[in-house]
């Protein structure tokens, strides 16, 4: 049996709250670990033809879980695919400096607001030093791997052609 992001929180049990985490960490691991268990509730589902009874355990709907958000997420992905233009993309990662965290912490909206713009502003003005249009797909990710705080845009940037060569493998992007 493959282990679980909630299989890992149950273990650490209270130890979790030592970890030294903010409350709104603590309560998305709560709600990650008690998903889809007795602990937020649930539905007995019986078939009217065989009788077969199933009980299917109420999900925690939290926008960081993998058991709920796991298929949104697929078909997001999915749907952006089917998006794409027939170029060239590449990856840029455009992030905030850990010295703006507290701000981002306390106003949230501005801070990213003007992240999303400083990005846009970036890719814009490259493409139009270059003479090209330009794209950018991104999601504003805010925590890190280890869950803290680290707001960063990476950005799907669509390439394009200029007389055989690919327009953002230059120095610079």
């Amino acid at each position: 049996m493959q282990a679980e992001v909630a299989d890992v929180l149950a273990a650490l049990g209270e130890g979790i709250e030592k970890l030294g985490l903010n409350t709104w960490q603590l309560r998305t691991l709560s709600a990650i670990r008690m998903c889809r268990t007795a602990a937020l509730g649930g539905h007995v589902d019986a078939c009217d033809e065989c009788g077969n009874v199933s009980i299917s355990h109420n999900s925690c709907r939290n926008r960081h879980c993998p058991k709920c958000q796991g298929h949104k997420k697929e078909q997001w992905i999915q749907a952006r695919i089917a998006d794409l233009l027939p170029v060239p993309y590449f990856h840029v990662v455009f992030t905030l400096p850990q010295e703006l965290n507290t701000l981002a912490m306390h106003n949230p909206r501005a801070v990213y607001n003007a992240l999303f713009a400083a990005a846009w502003q970036t890719l814009h003005t490259f493409g139009k030093n270059k003479g090209v249009q330009m794209g950018m797909i991104t999601v504003l990710h805010t925590w890190g791997q280890n869950l803290s705080l680290h707001p960063c845009l990476p950005a799907g940037r669509q390439g394009c052609r200029q007389a055989g060569r690919d327009v953002g493998r230059q120095a610079g992007m």
